[in-house]
């Protein structure tokens, strides 16, 4: 065989480099077939030989060299007897067929070819020559020039050869040429046409008759090349109708057929799998075929070539042919599973017929619309995405389809149509992104059918409504969109609707679309032409088109290209505006054959009217008239009018007024001046620009619609039956949680629903259940909300079966509490991380791959997350429950052991390996005998990077990580430990290197090791002493038993170290307040073989289904009764009957027994499972215990479970021997030594606990635990047992129904009452929502609590049949009132903090008020103040010195300094200051002025001057003007320095000279009509040190050497001003030199306007005095034993009040300020102290007091007891009554003044200081009082300013005060301040209500969260009464501040 390879490699080389072959190398060729031979080779040499002859020859040239090269070769052979040269000419023919048909079929023709070869299988009848005959012959059948040679002869013998007597191989292949003959004999029956033929042999059998002898042969199993025949015969025959019915009746054989196709890539014989797959999948399509579609013409003529050739079995053909019976078939197809087929059958092979038949194939199915979610979920769109990938091949850059590729095509476009895009292509955009362009190339291939096309066109339109992204692709498809359009245009309806919504999309999400339908500048007309295109579309008569085209128009006209190409297009045709119109109301323009209209569309309304808003509002306004002209023509104007009048959406209202009003307004549009033209920006197309109205959205407010009932409690029909049909509606819909009341149901989906994420997380935070769909995390939610309002433990307990998805519902309950419970602190987040951390940890360690569930939890858990007062966690804590330990050690098949176990011997490092020895889980026997090392949905090596990260979090150091993974390689070592028998029956090692390398891992003695595992020491015992010591030699069995007793005890030692070790790490950091249970257990479970593991987790869930019972219906239904409320009693189902089978001692239950079992025959396993099954007789007595021999069956809640008593007391034992505890002893391992710390005292007589003993006790703790908190539950339901997405088991489901008591759950739920507590829980919680038990959030009920409750209850309006009154407890019907109940507290607490806000808002408004008042006052009369004083000071420099004028006496004149408004930088000011440089310079003075200018040969003459004056120069400036143009000049600068002296007369001139001294200009003389401010200003900058001249003449120099004098002449004749003429200047008589400006003119009297913002006390007061109501008392909550005040929701600890009040008025000083101003007179010696005996207060307002309050009458004497309360209230006594009374509304009675204090020593008088230096000058002196920050507040908004304002004094100057005296200094006397605005003010605001008095003692402090409400400034308590005049009296006290200083300190309070 060797050579005979050799020599065939050698032959294929030469083919392949075309070389020639030799005649004798072809001789070895034709031997090559025979079926002892590898054929692979010699059909690739053949091939090759076959295709180089044919190279560059005509078919006849080539087909006649190659029978003449192969006939002299094959012919001899045939003539031969011998049976193998017979059949090298037989197989060689044959595999010719295969290669080159024509060639042998020209050979087979040759006459005496058949002969011989008939001839050959009657002399050699052998089974191999007849196989190889009928192979050859079923070849030739299949081509029509062979057929034509065959005898009948030939048709008998292949009839017999098919009979069921032959071997079945034979039959096969002969019933193959059977088929082949039969059907091309029909075939060319159908070609004949006139004339004489020969006619081919008949086939005795009917296409029926083969069809069933094949099935049989499939169902029946035969051999590789029986099934491949008989599949191929099948394909051929699958065409026929009636065929197709035989077969797919029968399920056996249509499931035969689909186990043919192999789920694994064939390595061997390729081509043998890939014809069969190909068969296989050929028959499917066939089955699948319907027919096609045909237009009617094609139909009618169809059905006339029937009626030609009418027969019946033509008919019974055709009707077995009809779509209803495809779908039949289909749905059989479906149901047997041939979607299982596909994904294996692709992955085989890459033939190109497998995948288009594929493709085909799953077109037939997805067909019908119910088959194709089964299609996705079989993951037939992956599939089909693969096959239509390989259909675009690019050339030269050019893409083109191969048409093969259209059906595969098809069947992608129809899943898209109807699924979501996500769950056909995945999440990955990617696959959407490859399939465009196949859909593209197909729209547009001239192949593709007019079908294909629309659904093409629909999957177009749901891809590009997935993305902005996707749609662009799309758009930028080559030629797509043209394509499109051009579909605008067919005639059916349909295909413009499909193209028309494609279209409508890609506006929607491609911008090159947009632009292409509404671009703004385009040129081309294009725009023009498609919006005329949609507004057409628009008016069509199907609606759907209508509302396609309609958005599509609404979308682009948001641009303003489209609404151009609208206009033109309404001016040009004027029907655009009509369209729009009837889009609106379709009654505008009813169509002829409908007169009264269409039926309106809100879609099209919404449409129309965005179309109209956004054409009217970007549309010129110069249209405005002919728009609104052809807008009422059309109806528009109306339809418009109409929306906004009656349509009640805003969607469509807003819109619709926004374009009415651009068609209604009337105003004026011209530019105004300032703004200029208005030009109107294109907008770019981008969301939220300004001046673009954004793109209608119409696809907003579809919502989920709700499938079934979300809460079963609302189920019609209360029936096992109707509970299973809802959760089978809202499971197929992929609804997987519905309630039972506060019971959460779970289905498992089996798929990932996208339901758990941050954004579903937060709409579950802080809602109760019913304001959200039933989740996991309204669970999490409702028991995170009560742990926090109830401050009571909470648990959450997750029970089902495994597989069901409890191990999830705990992990999302996790992340919600972490999620939720907030908390900034960095240990409280490392918290929340361990907890999510321990999730990966303990799913590594404790949970396996089962046949039920690849992620099945094998131990229980229970995890308690404690939290502070706060909320937030602080720790947590696990407590393990009964790991499967026995899986370490074996598993059934397809199972796995645990996850860590693959994780870490796939994903560990190199240097784990090389110090472990690690290799692949597939070499050792604890991980591989199950034989499933891969599971589809887990990555081990992701898995085992989540672990180690999960370690690290939870605080694993490297050292603790390495030693867990050394005892996993020493658990995995041992179980390669494997035992021989030898000669004396006794166990040896059969490889002691592996125990050599466990004992280097253990750190033991490598002997010890072999000696423990194979003998164990025996000690015998006599009368209590000990004995003899033995080896005792262990046969292989039990050396077998003892290594995997060893390895369970490290594995779960290991365990409970790793569980211990995690609650270290999350160890609370401080006291826990409240604790959060989570329970996560295993499932219930049923198996074939159910042992001790099986008995102990059903065991414990039937305990916990006792505590749902317990707490659901029997607790309930006992309390009920207890509490003598009326209930109608429901029967159901107590298992405690079977809970006291297991755990009971007396009388013994099962455990019991299994104890007494294992301590009377220890020694002996066999012995104490026959003494175990004797004790099971005496626990018949249990109706749910059945004992049948060595097995015995529990009726548990959940099924009847058979128990295998074998091994279960050696289970129950549990105990290593002392042989391995000694071992382990002996370790250097400390980690290991740590993990068997607890070792059995071989001296204790007391038995050690067995493992039912554990188990019990845990379960107990378990339940105790439970019960101390308040239950949440979730009952999980697995829908089916093959972990389908699809597949709900209706009878599995009801069966779970019934044992989880769903029904009894419900009845209990609506029958009683969801909320209980006692009447003191109820009164602590919601006394405040009562009138009755609550003041001020104090609790005041006298009665006993039970009353209390019910006056509650009543009060808050709930209605009385939704409570009932227990003895102890209030019972509250639904959750809803419970709800209801909770909303009014928090609403409650709301409220609160409004008042208290809206009364600190109200006080502020009415403070701020206030002080706006005092800041206008003060700064209306700041600024007239500071103008008076530089006028004053200018009076005092004159000294009486200088007649006056009139006018410069008015009382509103004031010296303002910059009348050019230099400083403001008006324009004259700017030019002026130009040439004079002052820079940043303030000006002081500025205005204009005539100054004397001297001419040559001229007298001198006055000319306008301007002068400005700063605080370093005087510039005089002047004006030229040139050639027209006007330029400004600096004439001089005088430096202030060098101005000596002020030169005046002393009449009444305006003259005057400033003196500088030698200078060659000279001295300016100058008239200023504001000469005394000029003077006033220049002596104020130089300090004083100007002297001014005042004489009758003026004496200057007019040069530096030479001086003149201007002389003044009193003359009455000049009528105005002075006259200057020739050095004389000429004057009336003015003003005597003595006069100050006259008062102020007297004020109107005004009507003072009251403060309205902010007012606390009503108008008027109340018109009636009414008797005070006394205020409760408060009074300690029900077990309380002292009075607290109602606790806020809020955590937050309460602040310790201060104990001053923040508002309460501080002690008055009795002496005046220690350190008066400087400059200011020393202050009065204070008077004598004249104290009362007890300290008065006068009531300043009426006040009228409520409840617990003083009234109080005007001027009424209280005296005070309190003052300490922080809210403004003072507690005062009247006579022998006591109240309260705002402090604001009182003042001190002054004492008796003692003898007035003697005057101030008189100051010696000083010249008159000049005012502050700048132009805002201060106060006088007096106001330099010893006062702090006395500023006004500069920020305030100013006012006008107030006219002048008469001094209370009488004097001229206002500002000044007379001395008063006064007893302090910070009191300011009421008459200082102004009447208009303070003197008639009304009385402050009153503060919050005060809490009832209580006699000699403080009032309670005031609940937390209550801000204290400020107070008012405090009034004056000494100062007389104001009266209207503002005239006071007696005088104001001596050293008093001025006014400036007081208004600014009362601006500051």
């Amino acid at each position: 065989m060797p050579s005979d390879n050799h020599q065939l490699d050698e032959l294929l080389k030469k083919t392949a480099h075309s070389q020639p072959v030799l005649p004798d190398e072809l001789k070895y060729l034709i031997t090559a077939f025979l079926p002892s031979h590898s054929p692979h080779e010699a059909y690739l040499i053949l091939s090759a030989f076959c295709q180089g002859v044919r190279k560059d020859k005509t078919p006849e040239i080539a087909t006649q060299a190659l029978v003449d090269v192969f006939s002299p070769l094959v012919l001899p052979h045939l003539e031969e007897t011998n049976e193998n040269d017979i059949l090298i000419a037989i197989t060689f023919l044959t595999a010719l067929f295969q290669v080159d048909w024509q060639s042998a079929a020209s050979i087979f023709e040759k006459d005496g070819v058949l002969e011989m070869v008939m001839d050959s299988v009657d002399l050699k009848p052998s089974d191999e020559l007849s196989l190889q005959v009928a192979h050859l012959l079923s070849q030739a059948c299949g081509h029509k020039p062979c057929r034509a040679v065959l005898r009948p002869e030939t048709t008998q013998w292949l009839e017999i050869m098919s009979n069921p007597s032959r071997a079945e191989t034979v039959r096969a292949a002969a019933t193959v040429a059977l088929v082949k003959l039969l059907k091309g004999s029909a075939s060319d029956t159908a070609e004949m046409t006139g004339g004489a033929t020969e006619s081919a042999p008949q086939v005795g059998r009917t296409e029926d008759e083969l069809a069933m002898v094949m099935k049989k042969m499939v169902i029946s199993g035969g051999g590789n090349s029986s099934i491949a025949d008989a599949v191929e015969g099948l394909a051929y025959l699958t065409v026929n109708p009636v065929v197709k019915e035989i077969i797919c009746q029968d399920s056996a054989f249509m499931k035969a057929l689909f186990g043919l196709v192999p789920h694994r890539k064939a390595s061997t014989t390729a081509e043998t799998h890939s014809s069969l797959v190909y068969g296989v999948i050929l028959i499917i399509s066939n089955l699948c075929t319907y027919m096609p579609q045909l237009t009617e013409e094609q139909a009618q003529m169809q059905k006339l070539r029937r009626m030609a050739k009418a027969s019946e079995s033509k008919q019974e053909e055709s009707s077995l042919n009809s779509d209803e019976k495809v779908r039949a078939r289909v749905k059989k197809l479906v149901a047997n599973g041939v979607l299982d087929v596909f994904p294996p059958a692709f992955a085989s092979s890459e033939s190109l017929g497998i995948r288009m038949e594929i493709g085909k194939a799953l077109l037939g199915i997805i067909v019908d619309k119910e088959n194709r979610g089964k299609v996705l979920s079989s993951g037939g769109a992956k599939v089909l995405l693969k096959i239509v990938k390989a259909s675009v091949t690019v050339s030269s850059g050019k893409a083109s389809l191969d048409p093969a590729y259209l059906e595969p095509i098809q069947a992608l476009a129809k899943l898209a149509i109807t699924a979501a895009p996500v769950q056909v292509f995945g999440p990955d955009d990617g696959a959407i992104y490859d399939v465009i362009r196949p859909f593209s190339l197909a729209l547009q291939h001239s192949s593709t059918l007019l079908l294909q096309k629309f659904e093409v066109l629909m999957a177009l339109t749901n891809l590009s409504s997935h993305s902005a992204e996707v749609a662009s692709r799309i758009a930028d498809a080559d030629g797509l969109v043209n394509r499109v359009e051009l579909l605008f245009f067919e005639d059916h309806v349909l295909m413009r609707r499909a193209a028309i919504e494609l279209i409508c999309n890609l506006i929607a999400g491609s911008e090159k679309v947009f632009q292409r339908y509404g671009g703004t500048g385009r040129t081309d007309g294009v725009v023009n032409s498609k919006v005329q295109v949609l507004v057409a579309l628009s008016d069509v008569d199907d609606l759907p088109t209508r509302l396609a085209a309609s958005g599509a128009l609404a979308t682009v006209t948001s641009e303003a290209g489209a609404c151009q190409a609208l206009l033109s297009l309404q001016f040009e045709r004027h029907h655009a505006l009509s369209i729009i119109a009837q889009l609106i109301d379709p009654a505008l323009n009813p169509a002829p054959e409908n007169p009264e209209g269409a039926q309106s569309d809100p879609g099209l309304v919404h449409r129309g009217v965005i179309c109209a808003r956004n054409f009217l509002v970007s549309t010129d306004t110069e249209h405005r008239a002919e728009i609104l002209k052809d807008a009422e023509s059309c109806g528009l104007l109306k339809a418009l009018a109409e929306i906004v009048k009656n349509n009640t959406t805003p969607q469509v209202v807003q819109p619709a007024a926004e374009g009415l009003k651009w068609l209604t307004r009337r105003f004026n549009m011209a530019p105004s001046k300032k703004a200029g033209k208005k030009v109107a920006t294109a907008a770019k197309k981008s969301g939220g620009a300004a001046g673009k109205v954004a793109k209608a959205d119409w696809k907003e407010g579809f919502k989920k619609k709700q499938v079934g009932v979300s809460d079963m409690t609302l189920l019609t029909t209360i029936s096992n039956e109707s509970i299973n049909e809802n959760l089978q509606k809202r499971w197929t819909n992929a609804e997987i949680y519905t309630y039972i009341g506060a019971v959460l149901i779970s289905v498992n989906p089996f798929r990932d629903l996208g339901i758990y994420t941050d954004d579903t997380l937060q709409k579950y935070r802080g809602k109760n259940r019913l304001e959200v769909p039933p989740h996991v995390f309204g669970i999490a939610e409702s028991a995170y909300y009560n742990m926090n309002a109830y401050h009571e433990n909470q648990c959450v307990i997750i029970s089902g079966e495994s597989g069901a998805g409890k191990t999830e519902a705990a992990k999302r309950i996790m992340q919600y509490i972490a999620a939720v419970s907030g908390g900034q602190d960095s240990s409280i987040q490392e918290i929340k991380d361990m907890v999510l951390a321990t999730n990966p940890l303990l799913e590594s360690f404790g949970c396996a791959k089962t046949l039920r569930n690849n992620n099945s939890s094998r131990h229980g858990k229970y995890l308690e997350i404690m939290f502070n007062a706060h909320g937030e966690p602080i720790g947590a804590q696990i407590t393990n429950y009964l790991l499967e330990k026995g899986r370490v050690v074996g598993q059934v098949e397809n199972e796995r052991n645990f996850h860590i176990f693959y994780q870490f011997t796939k994903g560990a490092s190199d240097e784990q390996r090389e110090q472990f020895g690690l290799q692949g889980p597939e070499m050792y026997a604890y991980t591989s005998l199950s034989n499933c090392l891969e599971v589809s949905d887990i990555d081990d090596v992701k898995d085992y990077g989540d672990t180690i990260t999960a370690m690290g979090v939870i605080g694993l150091s490297a050292d603790e990580q390495n030693e867990i993974f050394k005892m996993l390689a020493v658990i995995l070592w041992l179980g390669n430990v494997q035992f021989t028998e030898k000669d004396d029956g006794n166990s040896e090692i059969s490889d002691s290197g592996v125990t050599d390398f466990v004992g280097y891992l253990m750190e033991v003695d490598t002997a010890m090791v072999q000696k423990v595992l194979t003998s164990k020491v025996m000690e015998t015992q006599r009368g209590g002493r000990r004995g003899s010591v033995y080896d005792v030699p262990l046969n292989p069995a039990q050396a077998t038993s003892g290594r995997d007793a060893l390895s369970k005890a490290i594995y779960n030692n290991l365990f409970e170290w790793i569980v211990s070790r995690v609650n270290v790490s999350m160890k609370p950091r401080q006291a826990k307040a409240h604790v959060i249970g989570i329970l996560d257990i295993f499932g219930f479970e049923i198996f074939e073989d159910n042992s001790f593991e099986q008995l102990c987790i059903n065991y414990v869930n039937e305990k916990l289904q006792q505590i749902f019972i317990e707490l659901t219906l029997k607790t309930e239904q006992e309390e009920y009764v207890r509490e003598q409320i009326k209930w109608n009693p429901i029967k159901y189902f107590n298992n405690k009957i079977v809970c006291d089978l297991i755990e009971e001692r007396r009388p013994p239950g099962i455990f019991a027994a299994l104890n007494d079992a294992c301590a009377t025959a220890h020694a002996d396993p066999s012995a104490a499972d026959n003494s175990f099954v004797q004790r099971t007789s005496m626990l018949s007595s249990n109706p749910h215990f059945e004992a049948r021999g060595a097995q015995f069956l529990v009726r548990h809640y959940a099924g009847d479970v058979m128990y295998n008593i074998s091994g279960m007391t050696d289970k129950n034992k549990d105990a290593l021997v002392k042989d391995l505890f000694d071992l382990i002893g002996s370790s250097g391992n400390q980690f290991l030594q740590k993990l068997f710390t607890e070792r059995p005292d071989p001296n204790s007589k007391k038995r050690p606990p067995t493992a039912g003993d554990r188990i019990k006790s845990s379960a107990g703790a378990l339940v105790d635990n439970l019960m101390k908190s308040q239950p949440s539950y979730i009952r999980t339901i697995k829908p089916n047992q093959n972990r389908s997405s699809s597949e709900y088991d209706v009878k599995a489901i009801l069966h779970q129904i019934k044992y989880l008591g769903l029904q009894e759950n419900i009845r209990v739920r609506r029958a009683g009452f969801a909320y209980r507590n006692t009447f003191e829980k109820m009164v602590e919680r919601f006394y405040l929502l009562s009138p009755n038990t609550s003041y001020a959030g104090e609790y005041t009920w006298n009665g006993d609590p039970k009353s209390g409750c019910e006056q509650i209850l009543k009060d808050t309006g709930i209605a009385k049949e939704e409570w009932q009154m227990g003895v102890t407890k209030a019972f509250i019907k639904n959750p809803e009132t419970l709800f209801a109940l909770e909303t009014m507290r928090d609403k409650y607490w709301h409220n609160m903090a409004g008042r208290i806000q809206r009364a600190w808002r109200n006080y502020m408004r009415y403070k701020h008020e206030c002080a706006r008042r005092i800041q206008r006052f003060w700064k209306n009369n700041k600024e007239g103040l500071a103008y008076a004083q530089v006028r004053d000071y200018g009076h005092t420099i004159l000294g009486g010195r200088k007649e006056r004028r009139r006018f410069s006496l008015l009382s509103y004149r004031r010296f303002m300094g910059d009348y050019l408004n230099v400083n403001g930088k008006s324009a004259l000011g700017l030019e002026v200051a130009g040439p004079c440089g002052i820079g940043g310079d303030e000006v002081t003075f500025s205005g204009r002025i005539q100054i004397l200018i001297s001419k040559l040969g001229r007298s001198s003459k006055p000319s306008p001057r301007f002068i400005v004056v700063t605080q370093k120069a005087v510039h005089i400036v002047s004006l030229n003007v040139k050639d027209g143009r006007a330029s400004y000049l600096c004439d001089r600068k005088i430096p202030l320095v060098t101005i000596k002296s002020i030169g005046m007369s002393s009449l009444r001139d305006d003259w005057m000279c400033l003196n500088i001294g030698a200078s060659e200009e000279g001295d300016p003389v100058f008239s200023c009509y504001f000469k005394t401010e000029l003077a006033a200003n220049l002596m104020q900058l130089s300090h004083g040190s100007i002297t001014l001249n005042v004489g009758a003449s003026l004496d200057y120099a007019k040069k530096k050497e030479k001086r003149a004098q201007i002389t003044f002449v009193r003359d009455e004749t000049v009528k105005k001003d002075d006259m200057y003429k020739s050095h004389a200047v000429h004057v009336p008589t003015g003003e005597p030199a003595g006069s100050l400006s006259r008062p102020p003119a007297k004020r109107k009297a005004g009507v003072v306007r009251p403060i309205t913002q902010g007012k606390l006390l009503k108008a008027g007061g109340p018109s009636k005095p009414s008797a005070s109501r006394p205020k409760p008392t408060a009074r300690p909550l029900p077990g309380q034993s002292s009075v607290t005040t109602a606790a806020a929701p809020s955590t937050v600890p309460k602040p310790t009040p201060k104990p001053t009040p923040k508002g309460a008025p501080t002690p008055v000083s009795k002496t005046p300020a220690s350190a008066p101003a400087r400059g200011a007179p020393p202050p009065p010696p204070p008077p004598a102290p004249a104290q009362p005996e007890v300290p008065m207060y006068r009531a300043k307002f009426a006040f009228q007091g409520q409840e617990g309050e003083m009234s109080l009458a005007k001027d009424e004497l209280v005296e005070v007891l309190d003052k300490t309360d922080e809210t403004g209230w003072w507690l005062v006594k009247k006579g022998s009554t006591e109240g309260y009374a705002p402090w604001n509304y009182l003042e001190l009675v002054p004492p008796k003044a003692a003898a007035p204090a003697p005057p101030p020593p008189p100051r010696s008088r000083a010249p008159p200081p000049a005012p502050g230096v700048k132009q805002t000058p201060v106060a006088s002196s007096h106001a330099k009082v010893s006062v702090a920050s006395l500023t006004a507040n500069a920020n305030a908004k100013p006012v006008a300013v107030f006219p002048g304002m008469a001094a209370a004094n009488g004097s001229a100057t206002p500002w000044k005060k007379t001395p008063t005296t006064s007893s302090t200094p910070d009191e300011s006397p009421a008459g200082s301040r102004p009447s208009s605005s303070l003197a008639s003010r009304g009385p402050p605001p009153v503060a919050a209500k005060p809490k009832p008095p209580v006699v000699a003692a403080k009032p309670a402090p005031k609940a937390p969260g209550k801000p204290p409400v400020p107070t008012a400034p405090r009034p004056n308590a000494a100062a007389p009464p104001v009266r209207s005049g503002g005239v006071v009296k007696p005088p104001a006290p001596a050293g008093q501040m001025d006014l400036a200083a007081l208004l600014a300190r009362r601006s500051q309070q």
